[in-house]
């Protein structure tokens, strides 16, 4: 990735982490991961001796870091890294005393000495990278019997569906003639209704209002007609409370708070967007698995679909050395 790419990235998850969120993908859970996912790090991290050293990529605010000390405690050490700036709020030096973070951190360059680390891991981080730069970088930071342990968001994942749906929405949410635009219009005349002073341009007042109306009804249709309408129900009943609020002393105000909102779901369909344009197919991940067996020949390469009652939820990738585990 280029540098202002990379400038770009970083500056929209640093916005993110800044909330103290642990997760990033849709429908992540409210603590750490749980179901398969859970279990796939759970039985990594109960496997890993007593000393071991592990390196998180992409950690965003550490919810594996987090799982691992929970698992395991000061018995092995995790330095974390991301590009972002970071705002973990469960981390605590002086009780998490084996866990590091490093912000600012591209996995193709990766700040170690080579042969350091038993295990490199990365949660819905590393197909965000230069696959073949990064996956060099993890076999050298790595020792020649370490693990590297990868979940990846899938093509066909329910994660990626429901995240392709989502990107509907904010189209419908974002365009010109979507809710938060004509929500924006509305408000001056709102504001001038409640005033209780006549309005001085009706038709105007009444156009608005209409096509804020019409954005209304097009959103519950595409509501009605989505398997997963959180989005713009959530988005709905955001901005009718803030115009239920509008009165002529706040509408400036009211208009900044509803731009705000709009920078907020910008964000998000950018994150969106970007976990669909990186989620793999099987070629790529066989891909690297080609690199990592070209790299280390004896190493043994085990690619599955982590699923559960919902559907495929990611890629597991793990190699490690002939006769490990």
């Amino acid at each position: 990735m280029h540098e202002d790419g990379d400038n770009g990235r970083r500056e929209a998850w640093t916005r993110y982490w800044s909330s103290g969120r642990l997760h990033s993908c849709v429908g992540s859970y409210a603590g750490n991961y749980d179901g398969a996912i859970g279990a796939f790090w759970r039985t990594l991290g109960a496997g890993l001796p007593a000393g071991a050293r592990v390196l998180d990529l992409a950690t965003g605010n550490g919810p594996l870091p987090l799982l691992l000390w929970e698992l395991r405690g000061d018995a092995i050490e995790v330095d974390a890294v991301d590009l972002a700036a970071l705002s973990p709020a469960w981390h605590q030096p002086g009780t998490h005393r084996t866990v590091r973070f490093h912000q600012g951190v591209r996995m193709e360059a990766l700040p170690f000495a080579a042969a350091g680390f038993d295990c490199v891991a990365s949660q819905f981080g590393f197909e965000y990278s230069d696959r073949p730069r990064a996956l060099a970088e993890c076999l050298r930071v790595s020792r020649p019997t370490a693990t590297l342990a990868l979940v990846m968001h899938h093509a066909g994942s329910l994660l990626v569906r429901v995240g392709r749906e989502e990107l509907a929405h904010h189209a419908r949410l974002l365009g010109d003639d979507g809710l938060l635009r004509a929500a924006l219009e509305v408000i001056p005349w709102i504001a001038q209704a409640r005033s209780g002073a006549p309005i001085q341009d009706v038709a105007s007042a009444n156009a608005a209002r209409e096509r804020y109306n019409q954005a209304m009804r097009a959103l519950a249709d595409a509501a009605g007609a989505s398997p997963v309408p959180d989005l713009l129900h959530e988005s709905a009943s955001a901005v009718q409370r803030l115009l239920a609020g509008v009165r002529p002393e706040n509408a400036r105000q009211a208009g900044e708070a509803l731009r705000g909102y709009a920078g907020e779901l910008e964000g998000a369909r950018l994150r969106t967007a970007e976990m669909v344009a990186h989620a793999l197919e099987r070629a790529q991940v066989e891909e690297m698995a080609a690199q990592v067996r070209a790299a280390r020949p004896d190493a043994q390469v085990r690619i599955d679909e982590l699923r559960q009652a919902e559907g495929v939820l990611a890629w597991s990738f793990v190699a490690t050395p002939t006769g490990a585990g």
